[in-house]
């Protein structure tokens, strides 16, 4: 009975990835409330009206994605500017190919004595 189970199990996964591919909704989904979305309590979602509700909250999509573009690329420059700066001081070293070309991957100078 245990195998039986266990195969059940995997087969009924494996279609319903299946359907999942072919584009058709999970059998729990029944539907999607006209007015859902998240957006902060401070901005005004429309009130009832769905399409001034769902213009707000793909804006405010728009804006929260942005936002998170900006803060991942702030980052990247921040720490690049360190590595520079660990690479001056002589702390890091970057590697570099068989060209002699820096291959972005950083590792500890080993300090002489």
């Amino acid at each position: 009975m245990a195998v039986w189970g266990i195969a059940k199990k995997g087969i009924s996964k494996l279609l319903r990835a299946r359907r999942i591919k072919h584009g058709k909704r999970g059998a729990t989904i029944k539907s999607v409330k006209p007015l859902s979305g998240k957006v902060p309590w401070y901005v005004g979602a429309g009130g009832k009206d769905p399409a001034k509700r769902a213009a707000t909250v793909k804006t405010w999509k728009r804006v929260s994605t942005d936002e998170a573009i900006d803060k991942a690329k702030k980052g990247i420059t921040e720490g690049k500017k360190k590595l520079k700066h660990l690479e001056a001081t002589g702390w890091a070293k970057e590697l570099k190919d068989y060209k002699g070309k820096g291959t972005g991957m950083w590792h500890r100078k080993q300090q002489s004595d």
